[in-house]
């Protein structure tokens, strides 16, 4: 059994605080005391696998019972609305159903969907991971320094298990490190056979001469940045059929099919109602998309890095300081709340001026979301920049150190040499830092980076900078040869890391470059030609009502009773009343136009980078911004070329 450490005895701590369940975790525990339910083995199997894989401090059995639990009291709580609000009819219960079964659909899956995220997270984090890894073992041969090393600098999903791994050798659950990484092996095989290799070498490797190691090392990172191009370079190819699909069946037909409704409530006004329509397109559709986009983004092969920004000194001054809320809501609720006041209650079928009060509030959605989106990370996106920056030129600057003191160049006098040739950039200043300290207040090497007052590193706070710092300080208590070979080495694999990231992000370009077009161009022009084509039609329609009145007014006079009854057979077939307002029509639109574009600005943000929330936010408000331009410009533009050139009173007469 190994020695128990500082690192274990802060594991344990950490360990018992995490102890602490979530929300979902005690309803679980909660509806399994309620109504104990044993879910059907096939399911039972899975909630099993999934819970053991994710770490979820929940039984199958508790799982499965809050998803009935959950789904009867939904129902229960839509019959108890309806007869409330005296709305008790079939379609009401139709709809009371279809809540009820989305919640157990969503609770059903939840636990398999869990385990699905857990698996994302874990995946974005591997090559750095085996990175980590690699470079410990080329510094000191000891897997269980290099499995802490990675888990003390990952801060996801796969430090949880690695943290794990070296809980289950400290408990005995397995005798030896070498045991606990081979059932570690197992468990990621599936998921990524080219991270199990890798981590297979760098297990392996613990045990060969000082030459063969340093060979096993590299092999495992190379298996691990090529796989991760092979994996992408099959997922982009695999992407251009949903996107197709993305483009036809969630944003042109659904538009386009819209022209129609206008026509079809006419003959049909019982099938075609607003509410009906607004729940089709405005909710379930995007709901729909939203499912169908998310099932091939929990597919996407795993990210690189991505710049940890929580403990750049100015990171919680920004967090606390801002506040995104308050210009959307200035900007937005003011356009809501006068287009609303001004389209409640009125019965027209067609107004261009509703029709100017129902764009108002789409126009609200628009500035709200995309204003609190670019101002929520406004701030924070320079930080990430300057930290993105310095990652980025981090390793050709550690390079050239770790050459020149291999070239028997003291470090100071390297340093010096340095300033030179990387003076115009933004990394150049860590390391005048670092000189600086070892010159005027006489610090090692050390302190002159992680000192807590003067170090280098509070004012440079990337991830990567300090654990890269961390192995080299560590080496050059062994000389500064020694750690001249690990900035060597470091800068490689940083290096190699990189050039992937870019062949990455290359290869997706072809599929991102289409839903670019998608949201910021054929959605929005589709949609506001549709909406263009619905308003003229349906001017149409009023006036053709409007002389049908006049004729049969002067019809019906001189035929009497005849002309009467004429007059209630066409009024019966043709029902002008239960066309769709042009100004709910419109609203229909632009709402389902704000949701499928965000959809589409998400997805495009996870498959370019990642899971990152900060990335996601910026793309979401840039496609809004062009979107809602080219939206409003498209529908006003058409709409007074066509008035323009048609003269409806002129067609009806």
């Amino acid at each position: 059994m190994p020695v128990i450490s500082r690192e274990y005895e802060k594991f344990l701590r950490e360990e018992q605080l995490a102890k602490k369940l979530s929300r979902y975790e005690r309803l679980c525990s909660i509806s399994e005391k309620t109504l104990p339910l044993s879910p059907f083995k096939g399911l039972g199997q899975k909630y099993k696998e999934s819970i053991e894989f994710s770490h979820l401090k929940i039984t199958p059995k508790g799982a499965f019972s809050l998803s009935i639990l959950a789904t009867l009291s939904v129902f229960s709580i839509s019959l108890i609305g309806l007869v409330l609000l005296n709305s008790f009819t079939l379609s009401s219960i139709i709809l009371s159903l279809l809540l009820a079964a989305i919640a157990l659909f969503f609770l059903i899956i939840y636990p398999n969907h869990y385990a699905t995220v857990f698996r994302i997270n874990a995946s974005s984090e591997m090559v750095l991971a085996t990175i980590y890894m690699s470079i410990s073992m080329h510094i000191s041969p000891n897997l269980e320094n290099a499995i802490k090393f990675a888990s003390r600098n990952l801060k996801g999903a796969l430090s949880v298990d690695l943290r794990e791994l070296l809980w289950d050798v400290y408990t005995r659950k397995y005798d030896r490190i070498e045991e606990a990484m081979d059932s570690f092996i197992n468990k990621w095989k599936q998921e990524s056979k080219e991270f199990s290799e890798s981590i297979y070498l760098i297990k392996n490797s613990g045990a060969e001469s000082q030459a063969k190691r340093e060979r096993f090392l590299d092999e495992a990172v190379s298996v691990m940045l090529d796989g991760t191009k092979e994996r992408m370079r099959l997922y982009s190819r695999q992407l251009k059929e949903p996107v197709t699909v993305l483009n036809a069946l969630g944003i042109l037909l659904p538009i386009i099919g819209l022209v129609f409704f206008p026509i079809v409530s006419l003959f049909l006004p019982e099938l075609i109602q607003p509410i009906f329509l607004a729940l089709g397109y405005d909710f379930f559709l995007p709901l729909i998309v939203f499912l169908f986009m998310n099932s091939y983004l929990e597919k996407r092969p795993y990210s690189l890095h991505q710049p940890d920004l929580s403990k750049h000194p100015d990171f919680f001054t920004v967090k606390f300081s801002e506040k995104p809320y308050t210009i959307p809501l200035i900007v937005s609720l003011p356009l809501i709340a006068f287009g609303l006041f001004n389209i409640i209650g009125k019965k027209e079928l067609f107004s261009f001026a509703l029709l100017s009060y129902s764009m108002m509030i789409t126009l609200g959605l628009f500035l709200g979301i995309m204003s609190y989106g670019y101002l929520s990370v406004k701030r924070k996106l320079k930080i990430r920049r300057e930290i993105s920056d310095i990652e980025n030129e981090f390793a050709g600057s550690l390079f050239q150190l770790g050459s020149m003191i291999l070239r028997g160049i003291p470090l100071e006098t390297a340093l010096r040499r340095m300033k030179g040739e990387i003076k115009n950039l933004k990394i150049a200043q860590f390391f005048d830092k670092i000189l600086y300290n070892i010159e005027t207040f006489g610090l090692t090497f050390e302190n002159a980076v992680f000192d807590k007052k003067y170090g280098a590193i509070n004012f440079y706070p990337s991830r990567i900078i300090e654990s890269a710092m961390h192995v080299i300080v560590e080496t050059s208590k062994k000389g500064m040869q020694s750690a001249s070979k690990a900035m060597v080495i470091i800068s490689k694999y940083l290096k190699d890391m990189h050039e992937v990231d870019e062949d990455l992000k290359n290869m997706l370009e072809e599929v991102t470059s289409t839903m670019n077009i998608q949201s910021v161009i054929l959605a929005p022009l589709s949609a506001g030609v549709v909406v263009t084509i619905a308003a003229i039609m349906t001017r149409l329609l009023v006036s053709l009502g409007e002389a049908l009145n006049s004729i049969y007014s002067s019809v019906g006079s001189a035929l009497g009773p005849a002309g009467d009854v004429g007059t209630g057979v066409i009024s019966s077939i043709v029902n002008l009343s239960a066309i769709i307002p042009i100004h709910g029509f419109q609203l229909i639109v632009g709402i389902y136009l704000v949701e499928i574009v965000t959809i589409i600005g998400i997805t495009l943000s996870t498959i370019t980078n990642g899971d990152e929330s900060l990335l996601k936010r910026l793309t979401v408000s840039k496609v809004l911004l062009y979107s809602g331009i080219v939206y409003f410009i498209t529908l006003l533009l058409t709409y007074f070329l066509f008035t323009s050139v048609i003269s409806i009173e002129k067609l009806i007469v």
